[in-house]
């Protein structure tokens, strides 16, 4: 069965397309579910960065969500946000888990020495251990359905080492442990550039934690990227290394 539930569009700012053309995209290549997931907004959290959508904007993208869902009923269509976690939004995140049919989380940022610092520019070993922690902190809130990139620190640093090893352990225990999946994320092959999905941590997945429930996402920024090449890659990769995936939330 074929099923994407990392899906952006326009509101993003750095994806094209509006909600419908995704979906008509995800029945035109036979999907069974297609979760809509832009990155979340938020009210005077500037140090997030400007890539999503504005604030004003959230209850119109439920609404034009909805409205896609009774338009489309052949395609199970479902209502997320992508999320970073700190104990500052907890609320807020708490108040969208009801309005939603599950939240993505997605470690973009960690706080460290009194300041929010972006992982894809990780290049000293204590930014891992700190993401690890902040990952743990947040997959026990119980509020996320799975990881998105976990091997997203990669991004920057300079070689797998010990930390790197260290912290997929810490990450993945903690994954079992709050019944959550980890996601292999096709836009890292699609950017080329971006050291993710990270062969050695997947390896070190398959071979320590073999029943650990693995999510293969697009994460597309255009509706055409839905199931290319890059996806088809993932799938493969996952198919490689015998992980143990999941198609269904």
């Amino acid at each position: 069965m074929l099923t994407n539930y990392h899906t952006h569009h326009y509101r993003c700012g750095h994806a094209k397309g509006e909600i419908e053309d995704y979906v008509l995209e995800a029945i035109k290549q036979g999907y069974a579910e297609l979760g809509i997931s832009c990155h979340v907004p938020f009210e005077n959290f500037s140090e997030m960065g400007d890539h999503r959508m504005n604030y004003e904007d959230l209850t119109p993208y439920l609404q034009e969500i909805e409205a896609m869902q009774a338009k489309y009923p052949q395609l199970k269509i479902l209502k997320s946000f992508e999320c970073e976690y700190f104990p500052r939004v907890h609320e807020y995140m708490e108040a969208l888990a009801t309005q939603t049919d599950y939240l993505v989380l997605a470690g973009h940022f960690i706080f460290h020495e009194d300041e929010y610092q972006n992982a894809f520019s990780f290049r000293r070993p204590k930014q891992l251990e700190v993401y690890a922690k902040q990952v743990k902190i947040a997959m026990q809130t119980g509020l996320f359905k799975f990881l998105a990139h976990p091997d997203i620190f990669m991004t920057s640093y300079p070689k797998w080492d010990a930390t790197c090893e260290a912290i997929t352990h810490e990450i993945a225990k903690a994954a079992l442990e709050c019944n959550m999946m980890l996601e292999i994320n096709a836009n890292g092959l699609r950017r080329r550039n971006q050291p993710y999905p990270a062969l050695e941590f997947w390896q070190l997945i398959a071979s320590h934690y073999p029943e650990l429930k693995v999510l293969i996402n697009s994460d597309h920024h255009a509706p055409e990227l839905l199931n290319d090449t890059y996806t088809k890659q993932a799938r493969q990769m996952a198919k490689s290394l015998n992980l143990n995936v999941v198609t269904e939330l």
